[in-house]
């Protein structure tokens, strides 16, 4: 504790105002004191000049005369001044005794003035002339009289002032300063007693109103850290003594300090009191073998952390656990020395789990290597049976397409033969028309297999767009004006005339595409439209639609409508299809980066439209 002060603040602040005060006075007191004794001895000076000048006029005539009587009268009367000490008047040319007066006390810092009396002749204008020598002593005893009762006055007067000073001071500082110094005081002392959130009521809004307004806010923010504190702490504590996992601290060597009672019941203990009664050494209480705790405390000492290390240690009866550690270690709360925090979780049942898993695993991995076997077997079969397909398509390729070329080059050959008449003319366009159909759905099929099985291959060359698309047309439009639709082609003023493509594969997608749109509408129009969609040089991308007024698709029906072997129309509208022509058109579209889209509503029409993208050729 700091040694106790021999002065308080209240006295400290009246001895400074006592010793300003005593010092303002003084210097006041010092002047009054000079101005008066100045005035004083001026005025003295002054009656002493107007004695002398009266002395001067009397005495002039009756020492002139002779005249000793009236001199003494003279003389008589200017005693009767008191401040006149004595007077001695002594005459110039005669020798006779000088004449006096004088009092018989002693005088007080005597003030002398010496002077002629001069005697003006009779005759007007002539020269006066020193009948005689004065010499007139006043005392200052009356004017040290006046200057002492002055300073006694002017004492007694500072005197009352400094003490009301001093009481007002006093009183001041009393209730000004040490009043709520005091309470603050107190309020302090309570607060370093434990009585947090103690506060002093607030009177007045100087700098003490402020300060005590501060200590109120400061005990208020105390008392409130403080409940923070201790809900901290009660929650810390609640976690450590009800966490699921065991935790422990220890020292740096390994001396235990604390440990919570799941880890207490982890290892046996009724209590963490009676683990740490009957244990004080980490070690003993896991019992750990030496080289294992040996080396534990080696990683931790090195990396000062561990996470999640398995260890196998046995609880008080004997009885082995898999527990996984994780420890760190931080600085000793006083700030000397380490200390150990640790936590362990029981993983046992995860271990058997673990083993269990294993045990699955490798039986799994036995399984899966039979399964393998097998599946390995099967995708042989598979390859193998895909390339027999393959082998029965080409081979089926030919043989179809042998004989139909035959039957369609007959059926040519007949219908140039004039000697036939038209029932058999008839019979023959219906043969050739038979063959072709045939001939198409076989093409569509080999088309389907080549493209499942990935032999489908772009073949792009310069090729003149107008031509093929002119051909597109020829090829559809009789079949539209056999069915009195209106065939109409809408193509963009900046479409290029030569670009590289598929030109076959590009017409194979044109000719489904119109060919489905005549099929399925019965009035009204159809139309292709290509548009160029971007242009730069040696680049263009066009947009291609194929819009009909026909019977139209709902929702359900799109769904379905690019799968193999789908055909969403009615049975009438069947007739003459497989089903592949869309699924093929986007199989295409797809190898040449575009995508085959459909916009339908059922009565209204549908709209099929793509994008693809191509090199120009100048």
């Amino acid at each position: 504790m700091p040694a106790p002060v021999r002065f308080g603040i209240q006295a400290r602040l009246m001895i400074g105002i006592a010793l300003v005060a005593s010092v303002l006075v003084s210097a006041i007191g010092w002047y009054w004191v000079r101005f008066e004794a100045r005035e004083q001895s001026e005025a003295l000076q002054h009656r002493q000049a107007q004695m002398a000048g009266l002395v001067a006029r009397g005495f002039a005539g009756p020492v002139w005369n002779l005249d000793a009587s009236a001199i003494d009268s003279l003389l008589d009367a200017v005693m009767a001044d008191p401040e006149v000490q004595s007077i001695e008047i002594r005459s110039t040319g005669l020798k006779v005794p000088p004449m006096v007066r004088t009092r018989a006390t002693p005088p007080v810092e005597p003030v002398v003035r010496e002077f002629d009396i001069q005697h003006e002749g009779e005759v007007p204008g002539a020269d006066s002339a020193p009948v005689a020598r004065a010499r007139l002593v006043y005392t200052r005893e009356q004017v040290v009289e006046r200057v002492a009762r002055t300073r006694d006055f002017v004492a007694g007067l500072l005197a009352a002032v400094l003490l009301a000073v001093l009481v007002t001071s006093y009183v001041l500082v009393n209730k000004l300063i040490c009043q709520p110094v005091v309470a603050l005081g107190k309020m302090a002392q309570a607060v370093a007693g434990g009585d947090l959130g103690a506060s002093v009521p607030v009177e007045r809004t100087d700098e003490l109103g402020v300060l005590a307004q501060q200590f109120n806010t400061m005990s208020a923010q105390l008392r409130d850290s403080s409940q923070d504190l201790r809900r901290s702490e009660e929650r810390y504590r609640s976690l450590f003594e009800n966490a699921t996992e065991g935790i422990f601290q220890a020292n740096g060597r390994g001396r235990l300090l604390g440990l919570n009672r799941r880890m207490a019941s982890m290892l046996g203990f009724a209590s963490p009191a009676q683990a740490l009664g009957l244990a004080t050494r980490l070690r003993r209480m896991v019992q750990l073998e030496g080289p294992e705790y040996k080396r534990i405390a080696r990683a931790l000492i090195r990396h000062r952390l561990l996470q999640q290390v398995p260890v196998l240690i046995a609880t008080r009866e004997g009885r082995q656990l898999w527990v996984e550690l994780s420890a760190h270690i931080v600085p000793a709360a006083d700030g000397q020395g380490l200390r150990i925090e640790g936590m362990l979780t029981d993983i046992t049942q995860r271990r058997l789990a673990e083993q269990e898993l294993t045990r699955h695993r490798d039986h799994l991995e036995e399984l899966v290597a039979g399964r393998t076997q097998e599946l390995t077997r099967a995708k042989q079969r598979a390859e193998e049976a895909n390339q027999s397909k393959s082998r029965f398509l080409a081979t089926m390729s030919h043989e179809f397409r042998t004989p139909l070329n035959a039957i369609l080059g007959f059926s040519q050959l007949l219908q140039m033969d004039d000697s036939l008449g038209g029932t058999q003319q008839g019979k023959v366009r219906l043969i050739r028309d038979s063959g072709e159909h045939l001939l198409s759905l076989i093409s569509d099929v080999l088309d389907m297999a080549s493209i499942e099985a990935g032999k489908v291959r772009l073949q792009p060359a310069p090729l003149d767009l107008h031509a093929l698309l002119d051909a597109v047309c020829d090829a559809v439009r009789l079949r539209a004006e056999q069915k009195l639709l209106r065939f109409g082609v809408d193509l963009d003023p900046e479409l290029p005339y030569r670009l590289v493509a598929d030109g076959q594969r590009v017409r194979q997608v044109l000719l489904n595409l119109l060919s489905n749109a005549v099929k399925f509408t019965d009035h009204g129009e159809v139309v292709l439209a290509v548009r160029v969609q971007a242009q730069q040089p040696g680049n263009t991308r066009l947009h291609f639609e194929v819009r009909d007024s026909g019977i139209g698709m709902d929702p359900i029906q799109m769904a379905r409508l690019f799968q193999p072997f789908e055909q969403v129309s009615d049975e009438a509208r069947r007739q003459g299809g497989t089903g592949l022509g869309l699924s093929i058109s986007q199989q295409l579209v797809r190898l040449m980066d575009g995508q085959l889209r459909v916009q339908s509503e059922p009565g209204r029409g549908s709209v099929f439209s793509f994008e693809l993208a191509f090199q120009t050729v100048s």
